[in-house]
């Protein structure tokens, strides 16, 4: 794992506790609520979000490894779009949290 990704790890067992015992089903609901604050802080809107979720129940399921694939193109996106460097992002918020200022900018 990159050292992002550990770091991240890190500060969900911190807020959480250990994660060992988590299914991987278990992370739906966090992951879901981040992704709806970056729905919302994009602009989007209830009748969208509704839009998007009737739409997507007929949707083919794809791979663990995919659909992770996809979510990080639109967070390059996203970030691109908002002149946000997204691992500068990540790392600011891990090291606020984690208490070690090395990567803030």
């Amino acid at each position: 794992m990159s050292e992002l990704q550990n770091k991240a790890v890190t500060l969900a067992t911190q807020e959480e506790g250990d994660l060992s015992s988590q299914l991987p089903s278990d992370r739906c609901a966090p992951f879901l609520r981040s992704a709806l604050d970056l729905h919302f802080a994009l602009g989007g809107d209830d009748e969208a979000l509704d839009a998007l979720v009737h739409a997507h129940r007929s949707a083919d399921r794809l791979r663990v490894d995919a659909a992770v694939a996809n979510v990080v193109i639109e967070l390059a996106v996203a970030s691109h779009l908002n002149d946000i460097d997204m691992v500068q992002a990540t790392y600011n918020r891990l090291d606020v949290e984690l208490g070690n200022p090395r990567h803030s900018k």
